[in-house]
């Protein structure tokens, strides 16, 4: 700890007003061809790469090159797969930023927490074989796997519950109501959008961190996650928050844990 770093903000990777990245260089990086990637949650739909500054800031003065994006949010025209895009749209041009410094970005940590844990999974899951920086690891925190589950997102309910499925029905870019979640073709598109959906022996080191008391995105979900990661025979590691749900907010120990964790794989992988 306390390496300093510079702080490079709003460095755009593409036309949209949302396509813009945050980089932080350490003074003296331990590593000079790997980043970490730092994905912000807010349900596909809000959120900003601010979320991250603190995190960004720990990582960078421990001596490895971070970045925070922003990305488009979902709606009738974007879907995840176009957020996926972006994150290709910006380790492009976070590698072209990296160049000009002298470092030679060739692999990345993907981290975030939610729909940001959800885009990490899929895109090293997915679109590892034509990333401009190859994904080596995910860091997820609470992250949506099984899209398809009757139960996901199963703490918004009443009046919100319409927003749920609007949500739902943008991300996989299929309409998607309360009475037509089971149906096949809707669960084939939200199996599509999937994490576990691809597993296999070919995935990426995966870290887990999940709150018990989670009333979005399931516990045993993350569960049973973790135990298909272990059957495919993919390094894993899984951190349980006993008195937090989906903010992890109750337990600060887990904090330097989770954060050590992270470092772990980046001195491992990058």
């Amino acid at each position: 700890m306390g390496n300093n770093f510079s702080v490079l903000k709003d460095i755009p990777y593409g036309e949209h007003e949302r396509q813009k990245f945050d980089i932080y260089i350490p003074e003296n990086p331990h590593n000079k061809s790997g980043v970490i990637l730092l994905i912000h949650g807010g349900g596909w739909s809000n959120g900003d790469k601010s979320d991250y500054k603190n995190e960004a800031g720990f990582y960078a003065s421990s001596g490895y090159i971070c970045a925070a994006i922003n990305y488009r949010f979902v709606s009738g025209n974007i879907n995840v797969f176009h957020e996926l895009d972006d994150i290709t749209s910006a380790l492009n041009a976070i590698k072209e930023k990296c160049e000009e410094y002298g470092f030679n970005i060739k692999n990345t940590i993907l981290t975030g927490a939610s729909a940001g844990a959800h885009l990490s999974l899929l895109y090293a899951y997915t679109r590892k074989s034509e990333a401009p920086i190859i994904p080596v690891a995910v860091g997820a925190f609470c992250p949506p796997v099984n899209c398809w589950a009757e139960n996901f997102l199963i703490g918004i309910k009443g009046e919100f519950e319409d927003w749920k499925y609007g949500v739902l029905s943008n991300c996989c870019g299929t309409e998607i109501t309360k009475n037509t979640l089971l149906n096949e073709s809707q669960q084939n598109a939200l199996k599509k959008m999937s994490p576990q959906t691809y597993v296999s022996k070919e995935c990426v080191p995966t870290a887990v961190f999940q709150g018990v008391l989670d009333d979005l995105v399931p516990f045993e979900y993350s569960e049973i996650f973790i135990e298909t990661l272990k059957k495919a025979g993919v390094k894993n590691d899984f951190l349980v928050y006993e008195n937090s749900g989906h903010a992890l907010d109750k337990d600060p120990d887990k904090t330097d844990e989770s954060r050590k964790i992270v470092l772990s794989y980046a001195e491992m992988y990058l």
